[in-house]
Protein backbone atom coordinates (compact mmCIF):
# COMPACT_ATOMS: atom_id res chain seq x y z
CA UNK A 1 0.00 0.00 0.00
CA UNK A 2 1.41 3.37 -1.01
CA UNK A 3 2.78 6.54 1.38
CA UNK A 4 -0.83 8.60 -0.54
CA UNK A 5 -3.23 5.70 -0.26
CA UNK A 6 -1.90 5.49 3.98
CA UNK A 7 -2.50 8.31 4.37
CA UNK A 8 -6.17 9.23 2.66
CA UNK A 9 -7.53 6.13 4.52
CA UNK A 10 -6.13 6.96 7.93
CA UNK A 11 -7.55 10.43 8.16
CA UNK A 12 -10.84 10.03 9.41
CA UNK A 13 -10.77 7.30 11.68
CA UNK A 14 -13.21 8.40 14.33
CA UNK A 15 -15.59 8.92 11.76
CA UNK A 16 -16.37 4.93 11.86
CA UNK A 17 -18.39 3.38 9.24
CA UNK A 18 -21.92 3.40 10.81
CA UNK A 19 -23.44 6.27 8.39
CA UNK A 20 -25.17 4.82 5.42
CA UNK A 21 -23.04 8.19 3.18
CA UNK A 22 -20.63 10.32 3.94
CA UNK A 23 -19.56 12.70 1.27
CA UNK A 24 -16.17 12.89 2.66
CA UNK A 25 -15.45 10.12 3.99
CA UNK A 26 -16.34 8.41 0.19
CA UNK A 27 -14.19 11.11 -1.41
CA UNK A 28 -11.05 9.58 0.62
CA UNK A 29 -12.07 5.97 -0.21
CA UNK A 30 -11.80 7.08 -3.44
CA UNK A 31 -8.78 8.71 -3.50
CA UNK A 32 -7.33 6.01 -1.24
CA UNK A 33 -8.71 3.23 -4.32
CA UNK A 34 -6.88 5.23 -7.38
CA UNK A 35 -3.40 5.39 -5.33
CA UNK A 36 -3.00 1.76 -5.08
CA UNK A 37 -4.77 0.39 -8.20
CA UNK A 38 -4.14 3.14 -10.66
CA UNK A 39 -1.30 1.55 -12.33
CA UNK A 40 -3.66 -2.06 -12.46
CA UNK A 41 -5.96 -0.11 -14.20
CA UNK A 42 -3.80 1.53 -16.56
CA UNK A 43 -2.14 -1.96 -17.38
CA UNK A 44 -5.64 -3.06 -18.09
CA UNK A 45 -6.49 -0.19 -20.85
CA UNK A 46 -2.78 -0.80 -22.16
CA UNK A 47 -3.28 -4.35 -22.79
CA UNK A 48 -6.95 -3.35 -24.08
CA UNK A 49 -5.57 -1.43 -26.50
CA UNK A 50 -2.75 -3.32 -27.50
CA UNK A 51 -4.95 -5.91 -28.48
CA UNK A 52 -7.48 -4.14 -30.45
CA UNK A 53 -4.46 -2.73 -32.69
CA UNK A 54 -3.56 -6.36 -33.39
CA UNK A 55 -6.18 -6.88 -34.29
CA UNK A 56 -7.10 -3.96 -36.69
CA UNK A 57 -3.71 -4.83 -38.42
CA UNK A 58 -4.85 -8.42 -39.22
CA UNK A 59 -7.95 -7.40 -40.52
CA UNK A 60 -6.68 -4.30 -42.37
CA UNK A 61 -4.11 -6.85 -43.72
CA UNK A 62 -6.57 -9.12 -45.23
CA UNK A 63 -8.94 -6.73 -46.31
CA UNK A 64 -6.41 -4.45 -47.82
CA UNK A 65 -6.90 -1.68 -45.80
CA UNK A 66 -10.59 -1.31 -46.80
CA UNK A 67 -12.91 -2.95 -44.25
CA UNK A 68 -13.23 -0.58 -41.79
CA UNK A 69 -17.13 0.60 -42.37
CA UNK A 70 -19.13 1.90 -39.71
CA UNK A 71 -20.77 -1.06 -38.59
CA UNK A 72 -17.79 -3.03 -38.15
CA UNK A 73 -16.50 -0.54 -36.20
CA UNK A 74 -19.66 -0.81 -33.67
CA UNK A 75 -19.28 -4.30 -33.35
CA UNK A 76 -15.46 -3.84 -32.52
CA UNK A 77 -16.25 -2.00 -30.13
CA UNK A 78 -19.87 -2.94 -28.15
CA UNK A 79 -18.16 -6.84 -28.37
CA UNK A 80 -14.34 -5.39 -27.16
CA UNK A 81 -16.42 -3.73 -24.15
CA UNK A 82 -18.56 -6.24 -22.88
CA UNK A 83 -15.88 -8.51 -23.13
CA UNK A 84 -12.78 -6.45 -21.53
CA UNK A 85 -15.73 -4.67 -18.94
CA UNK A 86 -16.68 -8.60 -17.67
CA UNK A 87 -13.06 -9.29 -16.94
CA UNK A 88 -12.73 -5.57 -15.45
CA UNK A 89 -15.58 -5.74 -12.99
CA UNK A 90 -14.72 -9.48 -11.91
CA UNK A 91 -11.03 -8.40 -10.90
CA UNK A 92 -12.37 -5.18 -8.87
CA UNK A 93 -12.77 -6.84 -5.87
CA UNK A 94 -9.52 -9.55 -6.34
CA UNK A 95 -8.06 -7.79 -2.81
CA UNK A 96 -10.63 -10.08 -1.32
CA UNK A 97 -9.07 -13.70 -2.79
CA UNK A 98 -6.34 -12.83 -0.55
CA UNK A 99 -6.85 -13.11 3.68
CA UNK A 100 -4.30 -10.16 3.97
CA UNK A 101 -5.36 -7.68 1.11
CA UNK A 102 -9.08 -8.57 2.03
CA UNK A 103 -8.71 -7.87 5.67
CA UNK A 104 -7.09 -4.52 4.91
CA UNK A 105 -10.03 -3.42 2.40
CA UNK A 106 -13.07 -4.73 4.80
CA UNK A 107 -11.10 -2.07 7.49
CA UNK A 108 -10.93 1.10 5.60
CA UNK A 109 -13.37 3.40 7.53
CA UNK A 110 -16.19 3.70 5.01
CA UNK A 111 -19.90 2.12 4.89
CA UNK A 112 -20.65 -0.63 2.81
CA UNK A 113 -22.66 1.98 0.76
CA UNK A 114 -19.69 3.82 -0.12
CA UNK A 115 -17.68 0.77 -1.44
CA UNK A 116 -20.68 -0.98 -3.34
CA UNK A 117 -21.12 2.79 -4.83
CA UNK A 118 -17.44 3.19 -5.81
CA UNK A 119 -17.59 -0.07 -7.55
CA UNK A 120 -20.53 1.10 -9.36
CA UNK A 121 -18.72 4.30 -10.59
CA UNK A 122 -15.41 2.63 -11.50
CA UNK A 123 -16.74 -0.30 -12.95
CA UNK A 124 -19.70 1.17 -14.82
CA UNK A 125 -19.33 4.68 -15.40
CA UNK A 126 -15.28 5.37 -15.46
CA UNK A 127 -14.45 2.15 -17.60
CA UNK A 128 -16.62 2.45 -20.15
CA UNK A 129 -15.53 6.07 -20.35
CA UNK A 130 -11.97 4.97 -20.32
CA UNK A 131 -11.98 2.34 -23.10
CA UNK A 132 -14.47 5.01 -25.29
CA UNK A 133 -11.30 7.22 -25.01
CA UNK A 134 -9.03 4.24 -25.66
CA UNK A 135 -11.15 3.07 -28.67
CA UNK A 136 -11.39 6.50 -30.11
CA UNK A 137 -7.69 7.19 -29.59
CA UNK A 138 -7.22 4.19 -31.95
CA UNK A 139 -9.91 4.46 -34.47
CA UNK A 140 -9.93 8.00 -35.39
CA UNK A 141 -6.60 7.91 -37.39
CA UNK A 142 -7.32 4.00 -38.21
CA UNK A 143 -10.02 5.16 -40.02
CA UNK A 144 -8.45 8.50 -41.82
CA UNK A 145 -5.69 5.66 -43.54
CA UNK A 146 -8.54 3.75 -44.31
CA UNK A 147 -10.09 6.89 -45.99
CA UNK A 148 -6.53 7.45 -47.72
CA UNK A 149 -6.54 4.18 -49.05
CA UNK A 150 -10.00 4.33 -50.34
CA UNK A 151 -9.15 7.17 -52.15
CA UNK A 152 -7.05 5.57 -54.96
CA UNK A 153 -9.71 3.20 -55.92
CA UNK A 154 -11.52 4.25 -58.49
CA UNK A 155 -15.16 5.16 -57.93
CA UNK A 156 -16.56 2.24 -59.37
CA UNK A 157 -14.65 0.52 -56.78
CA UNK A 158 -17.62 0.38 -54.56
CA UNK A 159 -15.74 2.47 -51.62
CA UNK A 160 -17.86 4.73 -49.93
CA UNK A 161 -16.22 7.03 -47.66
CA UNK A 162 -19.89 8.07 -45.81
CA UNK A 163 -20.06 3.64 -45.17
CA UNK A 164 -16.45 4.29 -43.32
CA UNK A 165 -17.53 7.18 -41.00
CA UNK A 166 -15.89 6.79 -37.43
CA UNK A 167 -18.36 5.60 -34.74
CA UNK A 168 -18.29 7.89 -31.74
CA UNK A 169 -20.87 6.23 -28.93
CA UNK A 170 -24.24 7.99 -28.80
CA UNK A 171 -23.28 10.53 -31.29
CA UNK A 172 -25.01 10.40 -34.48
CA UNK A 173 -22.64 9.22 -37.44
CA UNK A 174 -23.74 11.22 -40.44
CA UNK A 175 -24.72 9.46 -43.75
CA UNK A 176 -23.71 5.85 -41.82
CA UNK A 177 -26.70 3.94 -42.95
CA UNK A 178 -25.53 0.90 -40.19
CA UNK A 179 -24.98 3.30 -37.50
CA UNK A 180 -27.12 1.94 -34.25
CA UNK A 181 -29.44 4.91 -32.94
CA UNK A 182 -28.43 6.29 -29.52
CA UNK A 183 -30.95 4.19 -28.20
CA UNK A 184 -30.35 0.94 -29.76
CA UNK A 185 -26.73 1.46 -28.05
CA UNK A 186 -28.42 2.29 -24.86
CA UNK A 187 -29.65 -1.20 -25.07
CA UNK A 188 -26.04 -2.32 -25.02
CA UNK A 189 -24.81 -0.20 -22.49
CA UNK A 190 -27.60 -2.02 -19.93
CA UNK A 191 -26.51 -5.06 -21.19
CA UNK A 192 -23.05 -4.13 -20.51
CA UNK A 193 -24.04 -2.89 -16.84
CA UNK A 194 -25.80 -6.22 -16.14
CA UNK A 195 -22.89 -8.54 -17.65
CA UNK A 196 -20.44 -6.52 -14.72
CA UNK A 197 -22.66 -6.46 -11.87
CA UNK A 198 -22.69 -10.35 -12.09
CA UNK A 199 -19.55 -10.56 -12.58
CA UNK A 200 -19.07 -8.32 -9.35
CA UNK A 201 -21.36 -10.38 -7.49
CA UNK A 202 -19.80 -13.66 -8.77
CA UNK A 203 -16.63 -12.29 -7.32
CA UNK A 204 -17.84 -11.53 -4.09
CA UNK A 205 -19.90 -15.15 -3.83
CA UNK A 206 -16.96 -17.68 -4.78
CA UNK A 207 -13.97 -18.38 -2.97
CA UNK A 208 -11.95 -19.30 -5.84
CA UNK A 209 -11.93 -19.13 -9.53
CA UNK A 210 -14.56 -17.15 -9.29
CA UNK A 211 -14.46 -15.38 -13.16
CA UNK A 212 -14.55 -19.09 -14.29
CA UNK A 213 -17.28 -19.99 -12.10
CA UNK A 214 -18.72 -16.63 -12.80
CA UNK A 215 -18.45 -17.04 -16.68
CA UNK A 216 -19.82 -20.81 -16.54
CA UNK A 217 -23.42 -19.86 -14.58
CA UNK A 218 -23.80 -16.95 -16.93
CA UNK A 219 -23.01 -19.37 -19.75
CA UNK A 220 -26.10 -21.80 -18.09
CA UNK A 221 -27.99 -18.75 -17.47
CA UNK A 222 -27.96 -17.63 -21.32
CA UNK A 223 -28.92 -21.01 -22.39
CA UNK A 224 -31.74 -21.15 -20.18
CA UNK A 225 -32.83 -17.60 -21.38
CA UNK A 226 -32.70 -18.99 -24.85
CA UNK A 227 -34.51 -21.98 -24.28
CA UNK A 228 -37.42 -20.06 -21.89
CA UNK A 229 -37.45 -17.69 -24.98
CA UNK A 230 -37.89 -20.43 -28.20
CA UNK A 231 -40.61 -22.20 -25.60
CA UNK A 232 -42.53 -19.22 -25.22
CA UNK A 233 -42.05 -18.21 -28.48
CA UNK A 234 -40.69 -15.05 -27.54
CA UNK A 235 -39.50 -12.48 -31.16
CA UNK A 236 -36.78 -10.04 -30.99
CA UNK A 237 -39.83 -7.63 -31.47
CA UNK A 238 -40.68 -8.95 -28.28
CA UNK A 239 -37.81 -8.97 -25.90
CA UNK A 240 -35.98 -6.08 -27.75
CA UNK A 241 -38.86 -4.34 -28.43
CA UNK A 242 -37.55 -0.47 -26.39
CA UNK A 243 -34.60 -0.79 -29.12
CA UNK A 244 -35.53 -1.45 -32.42
CA UNK A 245 -34.71 0.85 -35.20
CA UNK A 246 -38.39 1.70 -35.42
CA UNK A 247 -40.04 1.59 -32.28
CA UNK A 248 -43.81 0.38 -32.92
CA UNK A 249 -46.88 0.52 -30.46
CA UNK A 250 -46.69 -2.90 -28.20
CA UNK A 251 -48.95 -4.09 -25.84
CA UNK A 252 -48.53 -3.51 -22.05
CA UNK A 253 -47.60 -7.36 -21.30
CA UNK A 254 -44.82 -6.55 -24.00
CA UNK A 255 -43.56 -2.80 -22.22
CA UNK A 256 -43.96 -4.56 -18.47
CA UNK A 257 -41.25 -7.68 -20.14
CA UNK A 258 -39.09 -5.06 -21.48
CA UNK A 259 -39.29 -3.28 -18.24
CA UNK A 260 -38.28 -6.37 -16.26
CA UNK A 261 -35.20 -7.45 -18.24
CA UNK A 262 -34.11 -3.83 -18.98
CA UNK A 263 -34.31 -2.25 -15.93
CA UNK A 264 -34.98 -4.92 -13.46
CA UNK A 265 -32.60 -7.47 -14.18
CA UNK A 266 -29.61 -5.58 -13.77
CA UNK A 267 -31.03 -3.56 -10.94
CA UNK A 268 -31.05 -6.79 -8.90
CA UNK A 269 -27.79 -7.91 -9.97
CA UNK A 270 -26.50 -5.34 -8.35
CA UNK A 271 -28.26 -5.56 -5.11
CA UNK A 272 -26.89 -8.95 -4.96
CA UNK A 273 -23.47 -7.58 -5.75
CA UNK A 274 -24.03 -5.17 -2.52
CA UNK A 275 -26.03 -8.15 -0.55
CA UNK A 276 -22.61 -10.40 -1.02
CA UNK A 277 -20.30 -7.43 -0.22
CA UNK A 278 -22.39 -7.26 2.95
CA UNK A 279 -21.86 -10.62 4.06
CA UNK A 280 -18.25 -10.19 3.82
CA UNK A 281 -17.68 -6.92 6.43
CA UNK A 282 -20.42 -9.06 8.55
CA UNK A 283 -18.11 -12.06 8.74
Amino acid sequence: MTASAKSAVGKAPDQGTSAFFNAPRFLRLARAHWAEQRRQYLGHLLVVGILYVVVLLFMLALSSGREFQTWTQQLFYFWGLLLTGFVFAARYFDAMTRRESALLMLMRPASVFEKWLLCMLVVGVLYPLGYSVLYLAISWPVQHIVLAIGALYPPTGGFSAADHALFVPLWPSDGASAALLARQQMGWFIGLWALQALAVAGSLYFQRVAMLKTLALGFVLFLATLLIAALAGASDAVLFAWWLRRPVTSPASVQILNGVLWLGLPTLLWLQAYLHLRDKELH
